[in-house]
């Protein structure tokens, strides 16, 4: 949510942040000068930019499928070992 401070500066936090947020923690934004002045007043809004996208984490979900991710305890230690994903040529000792 987007939160406009007394001395007109607008920052941006959660809802969880805004309820934690003591009269203290306020002076102390103001007091810092945080923020950033916004000239445009739907600046993030839904009315321009739609709704946040449900399926996000869906579609993290489908980049991966199990078969693709093979478990790194199932790999022997020798492959790990001569992996050249994994070897630092630059720094073997000689």
């Amino acid at each position: 949510m987007i939160y406009q401070l007394p001395n007109g500066k607008c920052i941006e936090m959660s809802i969880e942040q805004y309820l934690r947020m003591s009269d203290e923690d306020l002076k102390n934004l103001v007091a810092y000068n945080l923020g950033e002045e916004f000239n445009d007043p739907f600046m993030h809004s839904v009315l321009r930019h739609g709704p946040a996208r449900d399926d996000f984490q869906e579609d993290l979900d489908d980049d991966f499928s199990e078969e693709d991710v093979e478990d790194l305890l199932d790999v022997a230690p020798e492959d790990k070992l001569l992996d050249d994903d994994y070897i630092d040529y630059d720094n073997l000792e000689q």
